[in-house]
């Protein structure tokens, strides 16, 4: 029984500074936020700060860690309509619409590239591994990390900009623009080679 409690204890602290880290982002940035902003925030002292992590940046990545843990979730839940990429970008778009908080302070403007970069890692390894497959049973020459990363980097630019203009179309608006301008190039590709 008490090792339950204790991880409740250090969920709960993790947890908490996490969300301070997410209000002094969404306040200042993630390049003016210290980490003294963040304990001052939680409430707790440094000793315990660097007890969970090692810098700022640790701390924001233990989130990403988190927002892409539910995504996945998220994405499973959602993969019955396996429509490749197009499906990815309509279960992301939702799940930040449901996180946007969140989302906003991880891949906004104000938290800076660290996420945004491990962001467009995962997409781009996951598009690739898909059309890896899918290029490869078309015969096509074309390298599949190319049209991954194009495709990751796109998205990504279109939710930044989505999540820093507060912009009011929904997950599905945003996802059928995204598909407007991306789709075209990506079905010329899988058609010529």
């Amino acid at each position: 029984m008490p090792t339950k409690t204790v991880d409740r204890r250090i969920e709960r602290t993790r947890q908490l500074l996490q969300e301070a880290l997410i209000a002094v982002i969404l306040e200042k940035g993630f390049e003016a936020a210290t980490v003294q902003d963040v304990i001052d925030r939680a409430n707790v002292g440094r000793s315990t700060f660097y007890a969970h992590f090692q810098d700022k940046e640790d701390l924001l990545l233990s989130g990403f860690e988190h927002l892409w843990a539910e995504f996945e979730k998220h994405l499973n839940a959602a993969s019955a309509n396996n429509e490749g990429p197009w499906g990815l970008s309509l279960s992301m778009f939702q799940h930040a619409e449901s996180q946007r908080r969140l989302y906003k302070a991880m891949a906004g403007k104000q938290g800076g590239n660290i996420a945004l970069t491990y962001i467009q890692k995962y997409l781009s390894g996951y598009l690739t591994d898909h059309l890896k497959q899918q290029l490869a049973k078309r015969k096509k020459g074309f390298p599949p990390e190319i049209l991954s990363y194009h495709i990751a980097s796109s998205f990504i630019s279109l939710l930044t900009w989505w999540l820093d203009n507060d912009s009011t179309y929904s997950a599905e608006q945003m996802n059928d623009f995204y598909r407007q301008l991306v789709e075209p190039g990506v079905n010329m590709i899988m058609q010529n080679g």
